[in-house]
């Protein structure tokens, strides 16, 4: 109530006379708090908190957006460390697939090449070996002379037959079967 001539009076609060009446300006959850009755926040308060919060995402993501696609610009910093990264990461895993690689190739080439020498090798050292069971183990031949020879049984498996005996002929004779044996050749000056 009002009396005349006198400052207003504010309603008193039941049960306490030293707090100020419910609702007043100074109260938490008044009317110039900005809250409810009950002292919790109004959906006015709650809308501007979802607005901010809003703006604040939004902001932090184009910035962060932005700091990332800086990462892509050639020559920046950014750039730099994801190259080297995955120079390191790639040089690696290249030198790791090469070693394995390379490896099993190496050892392709390999028993292909030393295939084909030892094949090579074992022909050639095959036929010098053959050829010097044939020939009797008798070396110097001359080639352009005319040599009368008897062969043995080889000892060599493979070879048709081994020489056992040379003889080169000379100008100036004549050769054939002898008559007595026909598995020896006798020799006679020409006439």
């Amino acid at each position: 109530m009002m009396e005349a001539g006198g400052p207003p009076v504010p309603p008193q609060t039941p049960g306490n006379p030293n707090l100020p009446p419910r609702g007043s300006a100074g109260e938490p959850g008044g009317p110039g708090a900005g809250g409810s009755a009950a002292g919790k926040p109004s959906g006015l308060w709650w809308a501007g908190a979802a607005a901010v919060a809003i703006i604040l995402a939004v902001g932090g993501y184009f910035l962060g957006t932005n700091r990332e696609a800086n990462n892509y610009k050639e020559g920046s910093a950014g750039y730099q460390q994801i190259y080297k990264t995955g120079s390191d990461q790639g040089s690696v895993a290249g030198e790791s697939a090469g070693k394995k690689s390379g490896s099993a190739y190496g050892k392709k080439v390999g028993y292909t090449t030393g295939n084909s020498a030892g094949l090579k090798q074992g022909q050639v050292q095959g036929t010098a070996d053959g050829a010097s069971a044939a020939l009797g183990g008798l070396t110097a031949w001359d080639s352009g002379t005319h040599y009368i020879v008897t062969t043995i049984n080889p000892t060599l498996q493979g070879v048709p037959a081994a020489i056992h005996s040379r003889s080169a002929m000379q100008a100036g004779f004549e050769y054939a079967l002898c008559k007595s044996n026909p598995s020896i050749v006798c020799t006679k000056p020409e006439k």
